[in-house]
């Protein structure tokens, strides 16, 4: 391990961080007391918007994107939309334009409705129901997925949600351009069957600078008269070139099921369909642990799979995380990973970090909608996977980290609303913007890939300096003492450098990872803040 330098000033008008090679330059301290940022939504015209929260209240924040100076702060509120309230979904850039996005149930409709407010100088000037979905109740309403494009240029808005009664599960999509116009419309039903322990996630969506829509979706079912377990992944490609007509592939994982499943584009036009997976047993029941990775290389132009490889862990891994008895033991790992990046090498191949993810639900206290719960987000240790260009393992190794914060929510609820315990939605928001603000954003990872190596900035707690084995990890309890530290990868053998810094002051700037947006390969706008103020800056990766 090479120490390198962290220098530090803090004041209450700016903030000079430096890591190693990477500079984290701070604005002045935000003077309104409008809350904290939680999302950065982009820049557009020298100005930078933001949404930030303060308890149940919503602010739109701009600020001046060559200092990252505060300009204004807005409250966002609106009127019932026939006596029915409005949740804010998303803050964006689509094109030259500013949007607000929000939902909302329609209670004598039974429909569930996604909105578009274009902002024009910090006001409202034009509102769009974008995608309005017929569903069963209030209480199956079903969830909302949206992205923007790789280029900013549309926007994509999901709805997936079941009826039970029918047995049917559905998802529509619409795809935007910056005018709001719908350049895709589709609707997609498979038949849902709880009776045969089935399970369905709509695991990602992708959206490339083509206009290309590609989504995945995992189904598992139980095959009685076989006694074995069915276990698919379905991609659906909607190409601009082709006038978005829909092409289904469905991969079988024969042996296997996948626990999730995301997408990563490489520049060649292939697809990798990425996620861990477990084995099946003899009775026909898949294991209730991870063994491994897969990846399912695919041509999405044509729907031909290309190749299938399936990388257990190496023993070198689980030794970290479980100890070397249990992995000589063969032992796997918990199910409790979940993947946050995915990152292109030079060399065709595809970088993946994923993060140790656990939310804990603790007991309710109060009644009805003044329930308050609490939740503890754990994020703690990031394997991270190099793959080769045709799917097999390069190399591989683990961030040591331990973070967890416990946050506690009035009437709010994190299942899935589509009513069943058999779906999920696995694509989408990392931490909901309902729980960002107290303490969630504090959590995860930056990750860098610039000039073909991988740099990966996390918050950890000072008594971890020097810290590279997970076994002599200290627990984060505190969010606001951690400090910045940089972890590198030798691009050829994956060999771990940590950057601590070799003095720091109590009163310093501390990053929020969840609160980010990303410029560039080597630049980021981020958020931090102390007890003396709060900063928009820039991180730089020299």
């Amino acid at each position: 391990m090479i120490p390198l330098l962290l220098l530090l000033i803090c004041s209450a008008v700016s903030a000079q961080l430096q890591v190693g090679n990477i500079d984290l330059n701070f604005g002045e301290t935000i003077v309104s007391k409008d809350g904290d940022v939680i999302q950065i939504a982009g820049e557009k015209d020298n100005i930078i918007y933001a949404l930030a929260r303060k308890k149940k209240d919503f602010f739109l924040q701009t600020f001046d994107a060559s200092n990252k100076a505060f300009k204004t702060s807005a409250l966002l509120e609106f009127d019932k939309i026939n006596g029915n309230k409005l949740q804010i979904e998303d803050l964006t850039i689509v094109g030259e334009k500013v949007f607000l996005m929000l939902s909302y149930y329609d209670k004598k409709e039974k429909t569930n409705n996604f909105l578009a407010k274009e902002i024009k100088d910090n006001k409202i000037v034009k509102t769009t129901n974008v995608l309005s979905v017929p569903v069963e109740s209030k209480r199956k309403q079903g969830s909302f997925v949206f992205t923007t494009s790789y280029d900013e240029f549309n926007y994509l808005i999901a709805h997936v949600g079941i009826n039970s009664k029918k047995e049917q599960l559905k998802y529509s999509v619409t795809l935007l351009d910056d005018n709001l116009t719908a350049v895709l419309n589709d609707t997609y039903e498979i038949v849902f069957e709880e009776k045969n322990r089935q399970l369905f996630d709509f695991s990602d969506v992708q959206v490339n600078e083509h206009g290309d829509v590609l989504i995945a979706t995992t189904e598992s079912y139980r095959d009685k008269k076989k006694k074995t377990s069915v276990n698919n992944i379905t991609i659906h490609s909607y190409l601009s070139k082709k006038d978005y007509q829909k092409q289904v592939t469905n991969v079988s994982l024969s042996g296997k099921r996948a626990l999730n499943c995301n997408l990563m584009e490489t520049k060649d036009n292939t697809l990798h369909v990425i996620g861990f997976y477990s084995d099946i047993k003899k009775s026909g029941k898949a294991e209730a642990t991870v063994e491994g990775i897969y990846d399912v290389t695919f041509n999405y132009g044509t729907g031909e799979v290309i190749k299938k490889t399936f990388n257990p862990f190496t023993f070198d891994v689980k030794k970290q995380l479980i100890g070397e008895r249990r992995a000589k033991k063969g032992k796997d790992l918990k199910p409790f990973y979940r993947n946050i990046a995915f990152v292109e090498r030079d060399n065709g191949g595809v970088i993946v970090l994923s993060e140790y993810n656990l939310v804990v639900e603790g007991k309710n206290a109060g009644f009805g909608p003044l329930t308050i719960t609490p939740y503890t987000y754990i994020t703690n240790e990031i394997i991270v996977t190099a793959l080769k260009k045709d799917g097999t393992l390069d190399w591989s190794n683990v961030i040591p980290k331990e973070q967890q914060v416990t946050v506690s929510e009035l009437g709010f609820s994190l299942s899935f609303l589509g009513g069943s315990g058999g779906v999920s939605v696995s694509a989408g928001l990392y931490f909901p913007l309902a729980v960002l603000g107290n303490g969630p954003e504090f959590l995860s990872a930056i990750p860098i890939y610039h000039n073909g190596q991988l740099t990966v900035v996390v918050n950890d707690d000072p008594k971890n300096i020097g810290i590279t084995v997970m076994d002599d990890v200290k627990k984060v309890r505190n969010v606001n003492k951690m400090i910045p530290v940089a972890f590198s990868f030798n691009s050829e053998t994956g060999a771990l450098t940590r950057t601590d810094p070799t003095a720091f002051e109590k009163k310093q700037i501390v990053v929020r990872p969840a609160t980010k947006y990303s410029k560039s390969s080597n630049t980021y706008l981020i958020y931090g803040g102390n007890k003396e103020g709060n900063a928009l800056g820039e991180l730089i990766l020299n």
